[in-house]
């Protein structure tokens, strides 16, 4: 004779199961999202680069792509601030960049890319003691570099939310196939 009817057990199963697919969801983003821990610097052991720009001719206006060659042995972080920072002379006076505060050793093209703005504004990002200067005469980004992926920060909710719409869908699956069974 069993003590706990076969319903309760499935619903105990599945919870544990969807507990379960919570936690690898969780614990999966913890581990995505952690990099071992960079030095950080006052000077940058390397040079800033403006390899080019992408322009549009028909606002006349351009965003400044700007990299990175470090001649350090190991990862290195500055953060944002008056040691990192993109400075604007001429028409615009803010763009939604967001500067490299890691970097890593070896070359890197297309670290960041400025937002939008008009044709005679000059960038400077200065960083760790250096500048680079971007403008619109920089030659056009060709199709070989790949422009920093944006990002809004909503990767981790969307893995949880998905953990989420799996355990109730197999809820949902469970609950249906018991009752269509005899």
């Amino acid at each position: 004779m069993r003590l706990v009817p076969q319903s309760l057990r499935r619903r105990r199963a599945l919870l544990a199961a969807s507990g379960a697919a919570l936690v690898a969801a969780i614990a999966t983003v913890l581990v995505l999202n952690s990099t071992p821990a960079a030095a950080t610097w006052q000077t940058f052991s390397g040079t800033p680069t403006c390899d080019c720009v992408v322009q549009d001719s028909k606002t006349n206006s351009y965003r400044a792509v700007f990299g990175y060659v470090s001649t350090a042995s190991k990862a290195g972080k500055i953060d944002a601030g008056d040691n990192n920072k993109i400075v604007l002379s001429g028409t615009t006076r803010s763009t939604d960049a967001k500067v490299t505060t890691r970097f890593e050793p070896g070359t890197h093209k297309a670290s960041f890319a400025t937002g939008w703005i008009s044709k005679d504004t000059q960038v400077t990002w200065k960083v760790g003691g250096k500048i680079v200067i971007g403008h619109w005469n920089r030659p056009n980004c060709g199709k070989d570099v790949d422009l920093p992926a944006g990002g809004n920060g909503s990767g981790p909710i969307l893995v949880l939310i998905i953990a989420a719409l799996v355990g109730g869908g197999v809820y949902l699956w469970r609950k249906r196939r018991t009752v269509t069974q005899p």
